[in-house]
C-alpha cells in the first residue's frame, strides 16, 4: 500500500497480521511516481487514481510543461520518501513530512489531506509552533488493525527483486517470510517453484504490466540536477544516520534499510559527480528543480539569442501555471464524468421506476379485466338459468292450457 501517502488507503481493514516494508531507490521511485501521476490524470486521491488505473505504464508523458510542473513537486516529495519509511519503522508515529519532527494529531490530520491545505498552511511552525508535543501514533497501529503491529518484520529491496542476478535470492527471502509464519506457512508452495515464478514474472514479463513495460521508457533516460541530487543525499544521510544509531542498530530491519540506502547513496553520489563535472548533460526534459531550470533557460537564451529555442517561450512560472491549469482541467473533466454518471444513473433509475409503474398499472388493468369478465360470466349464467326456468313454465302452461297459479286455484 502507499499509505500513509494521501494517494494510498488503509485498504485491508483490521485483517492484517504483519508488515513487510519494500524500499526502492529514491531516485527511481521519484521517476516512476511522477510518470504514474501523468498516467492517472494527476489524481491526488485514491478514488481519483483508481478511475485511470488502466492507463498505467501505457505511454511516456509527452509535453515539456510536465517537466517544469514536476520540478516544483520533487523537492518536497524527497521528504515524503523518508517520511514514509519513518512511519512504518516507528510503528505509525506521527511526524511532520518536511521537518520530520514529532507532531500533533491535528497537524497529522492536515498532512493526510494535502489537497485541502496549501504548503504554507501545513508549515510545522505555523500549526504546532513551540508547544510541547506528546508522541502520538496512528490509530490504525494502536487499535490492533494489524495484529502484529505496524513495525515491519522484514525489509525487501525492489531493485534486488528485479535484478537478474540477485532476484531469485530476494524472491526466496520474501517466500521464507511467509513460510516461517505458522498461520500461512503451510500454504506457501514448494521452494522448487520459487525460482520458476520469479523467471516468469520478472524475466519473461508475465502478469500485470509494470513500469518496465512502459513503451520507449528507460528510467536512466531522466537526469537529475545538482540541487535535486543534493537534496536526495541530504535525506538519505538523515535516514542512514538515524537507523544506524544506537537506538536502531540492533534491529535487523534497520540494518537492512541502512545497507540498502548506502548502496542508493553511492549511486546518487556518482551521478552527482557526473552532473557537476558535466559528464551528464542536463536538458529541459530532466528533473531540474526550479533554480536549475531557470539557470539553464537563461544560459540557452544567452547562447542562442532565441528565447523560444527549446522552452517554447515560457518561463518557469508560466510553465507551472500552464500545467497546473491542465491539471485543473483534467480534474474538472473527471468531475464532469462522475457528474454525468450520476445523472445517467438517476435517469436510468427514473426510467426503471416508470417501467415498474407501467407494469403495475398493466397488472391492475389486467386484474380489472379479469374481474369484469368474471362478472359478465356470472350475469350471463344467471340470465341463462332464469331463461331456462321461464321456458319450463311456458312448457307446462302449454300442456295444461292454464298457468300454474290458475291450475292451483281450480284444484282447490
Amino acid at each position: 500500500a502507499n499509505y500513509p501517502h494521501h494517494e494510498g488507503i488503509w485498504g485491508w481493514g483490521n485483517v492484517g497480521d504483519q508488515v513487510v516494508l519494500m524500499v526502492r531507490n529514491i531516485r527511481r521511485s521519484l521517476v516512476e511516481y511522477h510518470d504514474i501521476l501523468w498516467d492517472i490524470g494527476y489524481a491526488k486521491t485514491w478514488e481519483d487514481a483508481s478511475l485511470n488505473l488502466q492507463n498505467l505504464y501505457s505511454e511516456a508523458p509527452p509535453i515539456e510543461d510536465f517537466f517544469a510542473w514536476r520540478d516544483e513537486r520533487v523537492m518536497e516529495e524527497i521528504h515524503w520518501y523518508g517520511w514514509f519509511i519513518d512511519y512504518w519503522m516507528e510503528g505509525g508515529l506521527m511526524r511532520d513530512i518536511f521537518t520530520h519532527k514529532i507532531t500533533t494529531t491535528k497537524h497529522w490530520g492536515m498532512l493526510m489531506q494535502p489537497t485541502i491545505y496549501t504548503r504554507a498552511e501545513l508549515d510545522y511552525d505555523r500549526v504546532v509552533g513551540d508547544q510541547v508535543v506528546t508522541p502520538s501514533y496512528d490509530p490504525h497501529c494502536t487499535n490492533g488493525d494489524v495484529s502484529g503491529g505496524c513495525k515491519p518484520i522484514a525489509v525487501v529491496s525492489a531493485e534486488k527483486l528485479r535484478d537478474f542476478d540477485e532476484g531469485p535470492e530476494e524472491t526466496a527471502f520474501i517466500a521464507n517470510i511467509l513460510k516461517n509464519d505458522d498461520r500461512i506457512g503451510q500454504y506457501v508452495i514448494a521452494p522448487e517453484a520459487w525460482n520458476c515464478i520469479w523467471k516468469e514474472l520478472i524475466q519473461r514479463g508475465k502478469g500485470l504490466r509494470t513500469v518496465y513495460q512502459r513503451p520507449g521508457f528507460v528510467e536512466d533516460d531522466y537526469n537529475f540536477s545538482r540541487e535535486m541530487l543534493e537534496e536526495m543525499m541530504k535525506e538519505l544521510n538523515r535516514l542512514i544516520d538515524k537507523y544506524s544509531g544506537s537506538a536502531w542498530n540492533s534491529k535487523p530491519t534497520a540494518n537492512r534499510i541502512v545497507a540498502l540506502l548506502k548502496v542508493h547513496r553511492t549511486q546518487i553520489k556518482k551521478e552527482l559527480g557526473d552532473v557537476i563535472s558535466g559528464r551528464r548533460k542536463l536538458t529541459s526534459k530532466d528533473f531540474l528543480g526550479p533554480e536549475e531550470r531557470r539557470r539553464l533557460q537563461v544560459k540557452e537564451e544567452e547562447e542562442t539569442g532565441n528565447s523560444t529555442a527549446s522552452w517554447k517561450g515560457k518561463n518557469y512560472k508560466d510553465s507551472v501555471e500552464y500545467f497546473n491549469d491542465l491539471e485543473h482541467k483534467a480534474r474538472a473533466e473527471k468531475r464532469k464524468k462522475r457528474r454525468d454518471a450520476r445523472v445517467k444513473k438517476r435517469v436510468e433509475e427514473r426510467r426503471e421506476a416508470r417501467k415498474l409503474e407501467q407494469n403495475r398499472t398493466r397488472v391492475e388493468e389486467d386484474a380489472s379485466r379479469v374481474k369484469d369478465g368474471e362478472t359478465r360470466a356470472l350475469v350471463a349464467n344467471k340470465t341463462k338459468v332464469e331463461g331456462g326456468v321461464r321456458r319450463v313454465k311456458d312448457d307446462e302452461t302449454r300442456k295444461t292450457g292454464v298457468d300454474m297459479p290458475k291450475r292451483k286455484r281450480m284444484t282447490e
